[in-house]
């Protein structure tokens, strides 16, 4: 309904879009409204304009024959060629300008000053005499004007510039002043407009425009006005949102060219203000307004025009773009101020650009009540939680790397604003961030003391962490004032020994990673004037501030308000040198001045340190990842985010470009792990919500698994120049969803990956052997010959986040031989390939041998054919090579190295199982070298881990064949033999 009547509503006079209804379009009158049934009353004024085709300006056009009620009503053009007219009636504007003459001149409802319906058209420019009277801007020039109730005079004299005391028709059309023609066609006095016609009105008012094609003509009745009412936005509130309240009731809307507003003070002193603030933000000084609850009466209101609240200790009453103080001299400190939607719309709003004056208490008790009363209808503001809920996908318990997943929180608690899309950021302190903790971060969970300085004093600031969930430390600044600060210190509350055993020290052995800050200062930025970062720094103190410094933070190389920074290695050295019982003080010097001036919210900061890769042999991930949500749509309390995971590999364990990619804040999170979480390992993303008015802990439980790869030649046998592709097929390489990834080959002599795909460091991703060794290159002769890295071979992602990675080289004429002395052909030997997977969906790092793909056909149907049984395997076989230390062996071993040969057999039949475990090793030439077994009895469904060791005594190519059998004496297999090839370097 209300929809519709938008549709119908016209634009401001002065727009040239104006429009009209179907049956008078060329009549309109600002009036009509059916959801008030086109009703007028008290000091309301009426726009009447005449649209018509011919809108010249420079010739003289007579003006269109429009009555009220049978009186000649007069007709204005303006400077768009559309006729405008203003009328009220005539008691009810002298008792409106005489409720005026209490206060200033110019404000409240003045309707400027009269002239009677005597006064010659050699003084306004128009003969008036079928009015009671008119209203013009001011005085200015004349004389025998009169204002408030007082009889209206014949005015006299030669109108001049107005001041304009006429504060109910603020945004007039302008006048027609082409030289051509009289002013507005029809020789007003241009210091005259604009001019309100006043008649006697009662009931029925009947505005008529007589055409030349026929009569148009609209119907108003002046009386009680119907349908008038209050409304709010919803039936409970969260703390700290805002309170959405809507009045319907024309009679509010005097002013037809503007958007009215109207301020009530709603404490121990009722009052009721016309334009107190207007829709610029500037508000009538105090001793100019004029409270007009004692001329409600007068001016034609009932029970409408006075607005009263219980706040309680629920409603919170504040400010926005239009009223913009709490307050107003008399003693008005209680204050709500309502804004027209649009001119003559007759419906209000406590709010302007999405934000009312209405809120509810940050510390609101749930399900307390206050109340708001208008024209006696009384409606409740009542406070209250909901559960909250957070989701990840669509509810499933898992999902994978490279997978982008949806997150859904739906917590109405945080639709703050039903007006606007609410956002959950990390800077705003009502918000409760989702948030993901994997390890043991440092946080500013323990942290206090905060303390902000400037070049002359310092202060210290009270600070809390609300929200045990996101860890943020909330700084209070609401009652401090300093200019200029420069720097802020607080205390950690933790000890050199928390950053021992957080950071990773590269010097030290069996260790290897990067060490960062994970930081959030926006609400410095949002509040207190820091508008840049880009000379900040942060320094670590150790015993006290100023005592010990380490700089783990240098000016330069913060670029934004938030931000994940790498801590350089010397930094960790002298963190390291560090007693471990010192106390630990941060320092934030931003190196340009900011201003705490009283702000009106308190200000969440970050500050985080991770680390990432190895320490003693153990692998480390200590990070947490905050996800700033967005909401929906306006007041859906359903707030939306992305969040997504990489795995590391042998590749990139260590490589900061790829802790630069994770994203630890904002509506897309990406995170890192570095092993399967799974089970009691899994992730928790959590947010604190609300159960029964009890702060708790809402968390989505996830396991993320890892993969086990394969690779796959495209064919069994190749000839000389075709092409040979391979294909690896592992999520876990995927570690950025949006971006198709690449491994390219090493062409790195000193390096022991070169012709494999892999790094310069020596960590093998791929190896593509050719007759039983790798494809590598060699120099004969002082020629150059090469190996798979001259072929430009690279893995590529078929596509962004598929996990499917292809390569391709041409199967060459020559290779080199395996000592890399002779070129020798590949013809006769087989193509293989060995993927290094540094996860499988065990955790486990393991080698995997390369499969032939076999294409799909198309199969003829065969009928009455029986259905074969199928039986299932008794025991399923996982395997994994590592050296002596339990590592898994991604390199090539050396002579004199333990190599582990350990496979997890599993008996998935209902039966006990006796077992014999099997490992052969056979030399380049195909001679058994080392043959050793076990025997174990794996009772049903259980799972066992068998392990045989082998030391090398010489360098080679060797196949290592592990079988398991049903026992030495019946030699029956169990399953499919294992084979895998070797390189062991002297």
């Amino acid at each position: 309904m209300i929809l519709l009547v938008f549709s119908m509503i016209v634009l401001p006079s002065s727009s040239p879009g104006v429009k009209a209804y179907s049956d008078h379009p060329n009549l309109f009158v600002s009036s009509e409204n059916s959801i008030f049934g086109n009703h007028i009353s008290g000091p309301m004024i009426t726009e009447v304009v005449v649209r018509e085709d011919n809108t010249q300006l420079d010739q003289a056009i007579g003006q269109p024959n429009v009555s009220i009620n049978g009186k000649h009503l007069l007709m204005a053009q303006g400077s768009d060629g559309n006729w405008y007219a203003f009328f009220a009636n005539t008691d009810s504007a002298k008792q409106a300008d005489q409720a005026a003459l209490s206060g200033s001149s110019g404000q409240s409802i003045d309707f400027g000053v009269f002239c009677s319906s005597s006064t010659t058209s050699s003084v306004l420019g128009v003969d008036v005499s079928q009015t009671d009277g008119v209203a013009i801007p001011d005085s200015a020039g004349l004389s025998g004007t009169t204002q408030g109730t007082a009889g209206f005079n014949s005015c006299s004299g030669t109108p001049t510039t107005p001041s304009s005391q006429n504060n109910v028709i603020r945004n007039p059309p302008s006048l027609n002043s082409n030289p051509k023609v009289p002013s507005g066609q029809i020789g007003i006095n241009q210091n005259v407009w604009p001019m309100i016609q006043l008649f006697t009105l009662s009931n029925n008012v009947h505005i008529e425009y007589d055409r030349s094609t026929g009569t148009q003509s609209v119907d108003l009745d002046y009386s009680d006005i119907p349908n008038i009412s209050i409304s709010l936005d919803r039936t409970q509130y969260p703390s700290g949102s805002d309170v959405f309240a809507t009045i319907d009731d024309a009679e509010l809307g005097i002013d037809p060219t503007s958007q009215d507003s109207w301020t009530f003070n709603v404490g121990s002193t009722p009052a009721t203000f016309y334009q107190a603030f207007a829709e610029s933000g500037k508000s009538a000084s105090g001793s100019g307004l004029v409270n007009l609850i004692p001329y409600l009466s007068s001016l034609g209101f009932k029970d409408n025009g006075k607005l009263s609240m219980d706040t309680s200790d629920v409603v919170n009453l504040k400010t926005n773009s239009v009223q913009t103080s709490t307050s107003l001299s008399g003693g008005y400190n209680k204050l709500v101020t309502f804004v027209e939607t649009g001119p003559h719309t007759g419906i209000f709003e406590s709010s302007i650009a999405g934000v009312s004056t209405i809120g509810i208490l940050s510390n609101a008790p749930r399900s307390h009540a206050g109340s708001i009363t208008y024209n006696l209808q009384s409606t409740s503001i009542v406070s209250g939680t909901t559960a909250a809920s957070l989701n990840v996908g669509s509810g499933q318990s898992q999902f994978g790397p490279g997978q982008k997943e949806t997150i859904t929180l739906v917590d109405n608690d945080q639709n703050i604003n039903s007006n606007l899309i609410d956002q959950l950021d990390v800077f705003r302190s009502s918000a409760k961030i989702p948030t993901l903790k994997i390890g043991n971060p440092i946080t500013l969970s323990s942290s206090s003391g905060v303390t902000f300085y400037n070049s002359t004093k310092s202060i210290s600031v009270p600070s809390t962490v609300f929200d045990a969930n996101s860890l943020r430390l909330i700084i209070d600044t609401r009652s401090q004032s300093m200019p200029n600060f420069q720097k802020i210190t607080l205390n950690l509350g933790i000890s050199a020994q928390s950053l021992k055993d957080l950071f990773i020290d590269t010097s030290q052995p069996n260790s290897n990673g990067t060490n960062w800050v994970n930081y959030d200062l926006r609400s410095f930025q949002q509040q207190l004037g820091i508008t840049s970062f880009s000379s900040t720094s942060m320094t670590l103190y150790f015993g006290s501030v100023g005592s010990s410094p380490v700089t783990i933070v240098t000016p330069g190389e913060i670029v934004s308000g938030n931000g994940l920074l790498q801590i350089s290695n010397s930094a960790i050295s002298s963190i390291n040198s560090m007693s471990s019982s010192l106390p630990v003080f941060l320092e934030i010097n931003f190196n340009t001045s900011g201003k705490i001036s009283n702000p009106r919210d308190t200000q969440p900061i970050v500050f985080d340190l991770f680390s990432f890769g190895i320490h003693n042999n153990q692998q480390v991930n200590n990070a947490i990842y905050r996800a700033e949500l967005q909401e929906t749509s306006p007041n859906s309390g359903i707030f939306s985010g992305t969040i997504e995971y990489a795995v590391i590999n042998q590749l990139n364990q260590f490589d900061p470009a790829l802790i630069k990619g994770l994203k630890t804040f904002g509506s897309n999170i990406k995170f890192l792990i570095n092993t399967e979480l799974t089970d009691a390992n899994a992730i928790h993303f959590s947010i604190l919500g609300a159960q029964s008015g009890t702060s708790t802990t809402v968390t989505s439980q996830h396991n993320l698994p890892t993969s086990t790869g394969t690779v796959t030649l495209d064919s069994s046998n190749y000839r000389i120049g075709s092409d040979v592709t391979i294909t690896v097929t592992d999520p876990d390489l995927v570690t950025d969803s949006n971006t198709i990834i690449s491994y390219p080959s090493v062409n790195d002599p000193g390096s022991q990956a070169d012709d494999t795909v892999g790094d310069n460091n020596g960590n093998i991703l791929l190896e593509v052997w050719i007759k039983g060794f790798r494809f590598q290159h060699c120099t004969i002769n002082g020629v150059s010959y090469g190996g798979l890295a001259a072929t430009g071979f690279t893995l590529t992602e078929t596509g962004p986040g598929t996990g499917i990675f292809k390569g391709v080289f041409k199967m060459p004429s020559w290779i080199c031989s395996e000592d890399k002395t002779a070129l020798i052909s590949p013809v006769g030997g087989n193509v293989q390939a060995w993927y290094h997977d540094f996860r499988d969906a065990y955790g486990r790092s393991v080698i995997v041998g390369s499969t032939v793909a076999v294409p799909a056909k198309t199969q003829p149907t065969i009928t009455n054919q029986p259905v074969p049984k199928i039986t299932m395997p008794m025991i399923s076989t996982s395997t994994q090579i590592s050296d002596q230390s339990g590592r898994p062996l991604l390199q090539s071993p050396h002579v004199g190295q333990t190599i582990n040969f350990k496979s997890m057999l599993s008996n998935i039949y209902q039966n006990s199982q006796e077992i014999s475990y099997i490992v052969q090793i056979k030399d380049s030439s195909g001679k058994v070298v080392f043959l050793k077994w076990s025997q174990n009895n794996l009772v049903n469904l259980s799972t066992t881990n068998e392990e045989i060791s082998w030391v090398p005594t010489l360098p080679g190519i060797y196949s290592a064949e592990i079988y398991v059998w049903n026992g030495m004496n019946s030699l029956v297999p169990l399953v499919d033999q294992n084979q895998y090839k070797l390189q062991v370097l002297p």
